[in-house]
């Protein structure tokens, strides 16, 4: 249990560390919940609705200190969810799940629970298709990451996301989203005259 009416406090926060950035601020955040109410209804999973959107609101605030990102939005997200006198057994859920879900991160893991899984799903939806598309070329551009490493990324990790999948239902929406990522690098390598 959590006092609710410091929960929305918590929600608040999140948003205001979150920058409007389209890769990874606010508006990849509602992408990620929005994907992670698709799951929960599409495999009929029973997950506690407060949760998820809490895990989902703070899943990246770490970004503002730097990598491993997982790991310091759960060292945030543990903190905020003290301040709202949330149980150990809530913070625990929150904070797996969250650590859970990033890609380079969840390798150490040992579990993720439900919430992670979910998390992790949504989370990686949001890489996929056109607005991963563009996602990742923003985050190069931020980033100085050049062109060639750039079209790198979606070999090395964009287009092997749909096999991470927890959920049948995240893999086929995934598999779908990462024929029409494959399309647009063609269209791209093809317009750079490297086809």
């Amino acid at each position: 249990m959590c006092d609710e009416r410091k929960l929305e406090i918590v929600v608040e926060i999140a948003r205001s560390l979150h920058d409007k950035s389209f890769e990874h601020g606010v508006y990849h955040v509602e992408r990620v919940y929005k994907w992670s109410i698709k799951i929960i209804e599409n495999q009929n999973i029973n997950i506690n609705p407060v949760h998820l959107r809490i895990a989902t609101y703070l899943h990246d605030v770490g970004r503002i200190i730097g990598e491993p990102h997982a790991y310091y939005s759960a060292l945030i997200t543990e903190i905020l969810l003290r301040e709202a006198e949330c149980d150990n057994s809530v913070i625990e859920e929150i904070t797996t799940a969250i650590k859970a879900h990033s890609f380079s991160y969840s390798r150490n893991i040992k579990y993720a629970n439900e919430l992670g899984k979910i998390l992790s799903d949504a989370d990686k939806l949001d890489a996929l298709g056109l607005i991963g598309f563009l996602r990742v070329f923003l985050y190069s551009e931020r980033n100085n990451r050049d062109l060639e490493a750039t079209i790198r990324h979606f070999h090395d990790k964009i287009l092997k996301l749909h096999m991470l999948m927890n959920y049948e239902y995240s893999r086929k929406i995934a598999e779908k989203l990462t024929e029409k990522v494959i399309v647009l690098l063609n269209n791209l390598k093809e317009e750079l005259g490297e086809i």
